[in-house]
């Protein structure tokens, strides 16, 4: 399953059960207005994304901030490694805070 399709259909799950909980969640994933992420990335507490869509926000969105970041996962890693993100997956990793 593409990485677009996996992050709508957990963030569907997320939404099913979400409306118990005082979270905000967000969206992030290619194809979609990244202004518009943007404006709203701030004010989440779970984000879910792609591996590209997340590096290019952690890249690109000013005042992106990732350094009260607790917990990051990635679904399917062992898919994702094999359709060819390993580059990205380690990039964001180097755009993560070295110590918590």
């Amino acid at each position: 399953m593409p990485t677009r399709e996996l992050a709508i259909q957990a963030f569907e799950v997320l939404r099913s059960f979400g409306s118990m909980h005082e979270l905000s969640a967000g969206l992030l994933i290619g194809g979609k207005n990244v202004k518009f992420e943007q404006s709203r990335i701030k004010g989440m507490n779970l984000l879910i994304c792609t591996p590209g869509r997340l590096l290019q926000h952690m890249n690109e969105s000013e005042g992106f901030d990732a350094s009260n970041l607790k917990v990051l996962v990635f679904d399917e890693v062992d898919r994702l490694l094999d359709m060819g993100f390993k580059d990205t997956i380690d990039q964001v990793m180097r755009n993560l805070p070295k110590q918590i």
